[in-house]
């Protein structure tokens, strides 16, 4: 699946007449949104109304914090700073108001540009950054009405007014991304991990994917190994129950990317192989059929020993209600919707088939029995459990679990089995 991430209303210092400054403790330092070029006294910004959200007594944090100014005075379309830990600035790094909130739109013109572009170039995925409730959701559907193309939408958590409202967020998003690079910036670091592991819950009770993002392997930007911590912190997001890690510095700019992914594939394997049942279980209580047969098939597999879960699904969502409770047990999903193939790459645990459309649900079976049995994930007259909706092919009819023999025909006579 290919996932976009727009880049949303970030703010950023401009340009430098050297392309960086040092800044020292007790410098004063001012920034303007006038349309200027950086010196070691004064540089512009990339957004408009700085001067009019900023008050004499906030933190300004350049470059995810490496930098800390407090701001002043405000005078005119320019805030005047003192350096309070000082350090090198240069173009286009970032700017975070912890504390202040900023009135930029959730999407800006060249966000919505970059939308319609990416919708019709045939994604998967789209990745709203710096959401701050839910209503920041119709901005993107509104280009999506707009462009008559709709994918799910995926809210980066990154703001302290985001996890203010994190369930409203994961109920109307399709999907969390935890981006605690600038969370850990905006939020005292040691709330980070906590917010992590409550979205995490949260996404999984929703049967909604979650990505637990930034700075996962940040020494292997320059270092061919990560620390002992990072592998700590890589593990750590597998057991609270993650659907998927992202690698952002280490594989854009970093000197080792394909060790980068090669690592982390191994830490996720190790814990998933080893310590899978010591993950937090789901304890949401089934609201409706479709999640109540998943549930039910996920309790059926592990006391048959079943050799595989099997969704059949239009949209995903039987794949998501199966694969939130994390069995051990291989998860297979079977849909005729090549969207829907791509857009299950994200969820934890799914290997997805793309099959052609099937009138019967006798049909359903010889599907899984040629894929699976062709493939070698499952051998002759094993068990494996069956989630599906009978007639297939209706959106949301899944009212049906099936435990079938692999290699046995549902009967002779059976629809899937005439000639």
């Amino acid at each position: 699946g290919i996932l976009v991430d727009l880049q949303g209303p970030k703010i950023r210092l401009g340009t430098f007449a050297d392309g960086s400054v040092l800044l020292r403790e007790g410098d004063t330092f001012v920034i303007t949104t006038d349309d200027v070029v950086g010196t070691r006294d004064i540089a512009s910004t990339t957004y408009s109304g700085l001067a009019g959200d900023v008050h004499a007594g906030d933190l300004i944090l350049i470059d995810d914090g490496r930098v800390c100014l407090r701001a002043i005075s405000v005078e005119g379309s320019m805030v005047r700073t003192m350096v309070l830990e000082g350090g090198r600035i240069s173009d286009h790094k970032g700017i975070n108001l912890p504390g202040v909130p900023v009135s930029v739109p959730a999407m800006s013109e060249k966000d919505h540009d970059d939308l319609r572009w990416a919708l019709k170039a045939g994604i998967d995925w789209v990745a709203l950054s710096f959401v701050r409730n839910a209503d920041d959701f119709d901005v993107v559907q509104a280009v999506m009405t707009e462009v008559g193309i709709s994918v799910p939408v995926i809210a980066k958590i990154e703001k302290p007014q985001a996890v203010d409202a994190l369930e409203e967020i994961v109920d109307r998003f399709d999907a969390i991304m935890v981006a605690r690079g600038d969370l850990g910036v905006e939020l005292p670091l040691e709330m980070v991990p906590l917010v992590q592991k409550r979205a995490i819950v949260l996404a999984r009770e929703a049967a909604k994917p979650v990505i637990v993002a930034t700075q996962m392997l940040e020494s292997m930007v320059s270092m061919s190994r990560p620390t002992r911590a990072e592998a700590s912190d890589v593990a750590n997001a597998v057991l609270d129950g993650t659907d998927a890690l992202m690698l952002s510095g280490e594989t854009s700019i970093g000197a080792h990317p394909i060790a980068s992914v090669e690592t982390m594939a191994r830490i996720i394997s190790a814990v998933e192989s080893e310590a899978l049942a010591q993950m937090d279980t789901v304890n949401t209580e089934p609201r409706n059929k479709g999640e109540a047969i998943a549930s039910a098939a996920t309790s059926v597999g592990a006391a048959i020993n079943a050799e595989a879960l099997v969704a059949f699904t239009q949209t995903g969502t039987s794949a998501h209600l199966v694969a939130r409770y994390r069995s051990p047990i291989p998860i297979y999903a079977f849909t005729p919707v090549e969207e829907v193939r791509n857009r299950l790459t994200l969820v934890w645990g799914v290997e997805t088939f793309l099959v052609p459309p099937v009138v019967h649900t006798d049909q359903m079976v010889r599907q899984v029995d040629a894929a699976l049995l062709d493939m070698g994930r499952v051998e002759r007259e094993t068990s494996v459990v069956i989630v599906a909706g009978s007639p297939p092919g209706i959106p949301g009819s899944t009212n049906a679990m099936r435990v079938h023999v692999m290699g046995h025909a549902v009967s002779e006579q059976a629809l899937a089995y005439r000639e």
